[in-house]
């Protein structure tokens, strides 16, 4: 069977050296296209029109220098591979390509024909490895997506069972109950509606993972959402005898934004600073524009309490994380 045909857009602006590295891909496979253009603008109009086996990359060219040049090839052409040709004087920014992506360099003036097919070959390899990784990874958390939906399902249904039960004996609907047995089904009440919650935030976590989380945003006053919040929170607040105000500059402007969204993100801010803050103490929501950008709302929840460790800092977006300093102390 005959082996398809490598096409190898190159990109080089020097004659010399674009002939010279044509002579060494065609000894070295014959099997193989070689299209050259020697101005970036031209690669990436060569790109959006035709897909090649791989680009071969100058990094300084008349309309280009330096890491911006490999950085619009790949952007241009994320699943194509690139090598880059370097000169003597280029190859600690040719180093520098590499760790941000692009697959080899090779040194101008030292290239075999053996080194170029050896490093085109490599390269496409390489590139099939990392797509078929990442073909892997989107399967696996497809896989996780739905077994997270399918065990929340069948979580809610027990859940929404005991709520109802519950909710109709503290109603008094099967018979009096005293005061201190409305204690414990209320205490039970409290623990439904937490794990209600916590089934809802992991599946809210799983779809925006997966870019499935819908989003619909309209004009909104971010004065409302955050008096909406307060509201919500208050009851919360109170029973931990902490102070919950909210401060608004009086020029705040409405917003382009999903209200739900906007609430939950106010909601669970707030309610982390109030778990974290000592009795007496206060958590304060604020909007506010500033003079250099007044068409920006800048919205904050600020506590007295602890504060995150400098170390958890860097880590606290990672999913499902929690200072364990902050755990021990809320315990």
């Amino acid at each position: 069977m005959d082996r398809p045909e490598t096409h190898v857009l190159l990109i080089e602006d020097n004659p010399g050296d674009a002939d010279l590295v044509r002579l060494r891909l065609v000894e070295g496979e014959p099997q193989v296209r070689v299209d050259c253009v020697s101005r970036l603008s031209d690669a990436l109009e060569s790109l959006s029109r035709e897909t090649p086996s791989l680009v071969l990359l100058d990094l300084n060219l008349p309309d280009s220098k330096g890491a911006e040049t490999f950085r619009k090839v790949m952007e241009m052409a994320p699943n194509v591979p690139v090598a880059v040709l370097s000169g003597q004087d280029d190859e600690a920014l040719a180093v520098k390509a590499v760790h941000q992506g692009v697959q080899d360099y090779l040194v101008k003036g030292d290239v075999s024909s053996k080194q170029l097919e050896r490093a085109m070959r490599y390269a496409v390899e390489r590139q099939a490895l990392l797509r078929s990784l990442e073909i892997a990874r989107k399967q696996q958390i497809e896989f996780k997506n739905q077994f997270l939906s399918h065990v929340s399902h069948e979580l809610r249904t027990p859940l929404t069972c005991i709520h109802q039960y519950v909710t109709l004996l503290l109603d008094g609907l099967a018979g009096p109950v005293v005061p201190e047995q409305a204690d414990y089904l209320k205490t039970v009440l409290k623990s439904v509606n937490q794990l209600h919650a916590m089934i809802r935030d992991l599946l809210e976590a799983t779809r925006a993972e997966s870019g499935k989380m819908r989003v619909e945003p309209r004009c909104v006053s971010i004065a409302e959402l955050m008096q909406q919040a307060v509201a919500m929170m208050t009851p919360t607040a109170q029973g931990r005898q902490v102070g919950l105000e909210m401060g608004l500059d009086s020029r705040i402007p409405l917003v382009h934004a999903d209200p739900d969204r906007i609430l939950e993100v106010l909601i669970n801010l707030t309610d982390n600073a109030l778990k974290f803050t000592d009795p007496e103490g206060f958590v304060t929501l604020r909007a506010s524009t500033t003079e250099t950008d007044p068409e920006s709302v800048y919205v904050s929840v600020t506590d007295t309490g602890r504060g995150i460790s400098r170390e958890a800092q860097a880590l606290i977006f990672e999913r499902l994380y929690q200072d364990p300093d902050s755990i021990d102390n809320n315990r």
